[in-house]
């Protein structure tokens, strides 16, 4: 006989917080007043280290002008962050960015707010690295080269255990794959011998984005900020141009979700910087493809910096 009574069965939803990522510490190698590039993704770097995605550590400048510590300390304040350590390459003697014609560094520097007077009066790349390498914990800095690889060089030379016991991963902005074309990539040929002892020695895991990896946008970045004035420059008002760096930045810190990485070989630096995808593997390297569509990838890079530009 059934009981006239209901029964009543209360169940219990134990609720477990989900504890947030902790920040991926983050170095960013950069060859600013080349390329127009370099400025996005280090304004998408400010906006996640903002988030807390990111613990940006430290910008190295790979170009020797005395403008380009001075712009990346023009985008760091602009995003509130005007004490990140900022380091130059040795001597800052202009030679490598009076060569292009989209020099926009000086011009920030003159029309934005900085500290940071130039190259000049920064640390020296080296040295800074060893220093903020030295105080994070072992196998956890994510190292973002967008420009030349020199001053990864010159750290290696000067210490290589230094590297292998902190940096988790180096991810480059450089090469074509599976091998270079007619030319060498812009950034490889930058350095050809600091590309191939980077290349050949760096002792973590390196992840390629190579130049057939790009996606185009910024004419929806307007109004008066650093990053507007430079697509100003180099694109024009209410144009679209094509953008390389931004993509390894994304995965540096936010991961493979838009990626494919394309492992089971090596990079291999040939003249000039050239390079070639070999098999079998002889060392801890992989390089990406896109596996979103480029015009959506475009889109959520750009939505994201449209959000704080």
């Amino acid at each position: 006989m059934l009981s006239i009574l209901s029964a009543v069965v209360v169940t219990a939803t134990l609720v477990v917080p989900v504890t947030p990522a902790a920040p991926v510490p983050l170095i960013i190698d950069t060859d600013i007043c080349a390329a127009v590039d370099d400025v996005p993704a280090l304004a998408m770097a400010n906006l996640m280290h903002s988030k807390r995605e990111a613990k940006l550590l430290g910008v190295m400048v790979d170009t020797k002008g005395e403008a380009g510590a001075a712009a990346v300390d023009v985008v760091n304040t602009h995003y509130k962050h005007p004490n990140i350590p900022i380091g130059a390459l040795k001597p800052t003697d202009n030679s490598t960015c009076e060569q292009f014609a989209h020099n926009y560094a000086p011009q920030l520097a003159k029309k934005f707010p900085h500290d940071l007077r130039g190259g000049s009066a920064a640390p020296e790349a080296t040295a800074l690295y060893r220093a903020l390498l030295a105080t994070q914990k072992d196998h956890s800095v994510v190292v973002v080269s967008l420009g030349a690889t020199t001053n990864l060089r010159n750290l290696l030379d000067a210490d290589a255990d230094l590297v292998r016991r902190k940096v988790s991963r180096l991810v480059v902005m450089g090469g074509q794959y599976p091998r270079s074309t007619t030319e060498p990539e812009f950034n490889f040929a930058l350095d050809p011998a600091a590309t191939a002892r980077v290349v050949h020695d760096w002792p973590t895991p390196v992840v390629f984005s190579g130049g057939e990896l790009s996606v185009s946008f910024g004419k929806r970045i307007t109004g008066q900020s650093p990053l507007a004035e430079t697509f100003r420059i180099g694109f024009g008002a209410g144009v679209d141009g094509e953008l390389w760096d931004v993509l390894p930045m994304y995965y540096a810190v936010r991961g493979a979700k838009h990626f494919t990485e394309v492992r089971g070989g090596s990079n291999r630096i040939g003249a000039g910087g050239a390079n070639e995808w070999v098999s079998p593997a002889t060392r801890e390297h992989s390089y990406l493809t896109l596996a979103t569509d480029k015009a959506v990838m475009a889109k959520i890079l750009e939505d994201m910096l449209v959000s704080a530009s």
